[in-house]
């Protein structure tokens, strides 16, 4: 709909048309209602309509002066006078100040109307244009904004540029130092990805267009991994103190146009522009100390980082105390564990950023496997809490980091707690199949139906029981038994070699040397001679065959 403002001194008239015209079946609503000229600026002031309809004598200000000030001021309004006055003074005043329609009164429907919906095809021709144009320019800057995202994407990678030209531009722009600044918006929460974006796009706009480049220039894009970054330029070295200063300012302004903090990180600076790649991995590590460090800093840079002696590769889990504790029902003790371990970093300057991670996945992963053997998979535990091992990158903080790894402590003590009865039971048996196989593992009668029917489980369940209580296969653990013992007998050079594999349980003595060859790298007969060096081989060539 359209915004009609109705103009004119005579209130029957004016409130008339206002009110005995269905507006709406035309395309347009009525706006308002003024007396004269300067009620209608006041009221344009306020709400601009896309039409005015003006009577032309009326108190204070008339139609014609009102026409003036609306040409002047707002030459986007279309303009309609209703008057009784078949002057030619008029005329000629209303074609020059572009009036669209002279109505003399008395005017009928059908003249309204004929003028109206003229009026509102011109309105809608008027409305696509704009858009088009609009949709042209935004077009425009939308390729303009992808050309340059593309080319510094290109540089802060280091490869999808042509060399040589990039080497002629920046040869071009004189002798200058060039580093990167990483832009991390301090928001608590960015599970709405497009909000997120959009702010992340508008704070673009403004580095770019807000930003006084004194000193220290910039240009900034939305890169490849979704974060703001600049590529900064500066005729010398800058020094920390002009950095601080630099992202202050830039802070201040961000923060006044969109209302959102932010935080950075900054490299070193090089005159070469091929170490863009390397001052970008600077940046990011930068910015990513936000994770260890809680408080309000505005900006790190890489040279504090450098200065920095913290010996973090020293830290890690204890994984089986961990489990202990899990297992024991001890929930706090075990939160006290993660507790000392991140408080280890808290305030640190962390050169490898992504340590943190690695670390905590690292006891995560080593759980999971210990888990198995009391039948508890960890991948199902998180499952139920909906996550993954990844979804600790994106977590911002020691703090948020910890949690994550507590609350799926925290499920896995109640999951045992409920199977605790079964995996003891389970423990117990795994013990008594071992020590079933540790007497008789040299026994040709030795296998898991064997076993399965001493103990009264089938075969699958004593191979699964098996592996997860002792993390290897039944099968494999007889042979390492049996091969352990036969490196004993072959120091015996009374021992022939074949009538050792019969007593360890190979009837085959060929299938015996392979075993052996296999794990030890190298046969009985040479691990016989390593033992022996001085002779005393009674047996002949054949039997190493």
């Amino acid at each position: 709909m359209y915004k009609l403002l109705v103009v004119e001194d005579e209130k029957a008239i004016a409130y008339g048309i206002a009110n005995s015209i269905e507006w709406e079946k035309w395309g347009f609503v009525i706006s308002g209602v003024c007396g004269n000229g300067i009620e209608a600026l006041e009221q344009i002031e306020k709400d601009k309509p896309h039409v005015v309809l003006s009577d032309i004598r009326m108190p204070e200000m008339d139609g014609m002066e009102l026409m003036q000030h609306l040409n002047q001021r707002y030459p986007e309004i279309k303009i309609i006078i209703l008057s009784g006055y078949n002057d030619f003074e008029y005329l000629q005043m209303s074609i020059k100040n572009r009036v669209m329609e002279y109505l003399l009164k008395p005017t009928d429907l059908d003249e309204f109307e004929v003028t109206f919906r003229k009026i509102k095809e011109r309105l809608d021709e008027e409305g696509k244009k704009e858009l088009e144009e609009k949709e042209l320019k935004s077009a425009y800057e939308e390729s303009k904004n992808l050309k340059l995202r593309r080319k510094y994407n290109a540089l802060i990678k280091g490869y999808g540029y042509h060399e040589e030209e990039m080497e002629e531009e920046f040869f071009r722009q004189g002798e200058n130092w060039y580093g990167v600044i990483l832009i991390h918006l301090d928001v608590p929460n960015t599970e709405d990805k497009n909000a997120f974006y959009q702010d992340q796009i508008k704070i673009e706009k403004i580095l770019n267009e807000k930003i006084l480049n004194e000193g220290i220039a910039g240009t900034y894009i939305w890169n490849f991994e979704e974060k703001i970054t600049g590529i900064l330029s500066s005729g010398e070295e800058p020094k920390e103190e002009e950095l601080y200063t630099y992202v202050r300012n830039l802070a201040e302004v961000v923060l006044k146009e969109s209302g959102i903090p932010i935080y950075a990180g900054i490299s070193n600076f090089y005159t070469d522009f091929q170490m863009l790649p390397q001052c970008y991995e600077q940046a990011k590590c930068c910015a990513s100390q936000k994770i260890y460090n809680e408080e309000k800093n505005l900006v790190m840079t890489y040279k504090e980082i450098q200065e920095a002696d913290f010996d973090y590769y020293a830290i890690s889990f204890d994984t089986g105390l961990i489990l202990k504790e899990i297992m024991e029902q001890e929930e706090n003790k075990a939160e006290d564990i993660l507790n000392g371990i991140y408080s280890e970093f808290k305030g640190k300057v962390i050169r490898d950023y992504d340590y943190i991670n690695r670390l905590s996945l690292e006891m995560l992963f080593n759980l999971s496997r210990a888990l198995l053997r009391y039948g508890v998979r960890l991948e199902k535990v998180m499952k139920k809490l909906d996550c993954t091992y990844t979804d600790i990158y994106p977590l911002k903080s020691l703090q948020e980091k910890k949690e994550f790894v507590s609350r799926i402590l925290r499920e896995v003590s109640r999951e045992m707690a409920g199977m605790k009865g079964e995996w003891k039971s389970q423990s117990s048996l795994a013990q008594k199949i071992r020590e079933i196989v540790d007497e008789e593992y040299d026994s040709n009668q030795i296998s898991l139906e064997y076993v399965g029917a001493k103990v009264h489980k089938n075969s699958a369940y004593i191979s699964k029981i098996f592996k997860n209580e002792f993390g290897c296969n039944f099968s494999d653990y007889i042979i390492t038994k049996r091969l352990e013992k036969s490196k004993k007998l072959l120091a015996d050079p009374g021992r022939k070699i074949y009538e050792i594999s019969e007593e360890m349980g190979w009837a085959d003595v060929s299938n015996y040397i392979k075993l052996f060859k296999k794990k030890y790298g190298i046969s009985p007969k040479e691990y016989r001679n390593i033992l022996q060096p001085e002779g005393g081989n009674a047996e002949k060539n054949h039997e190493d065959e």
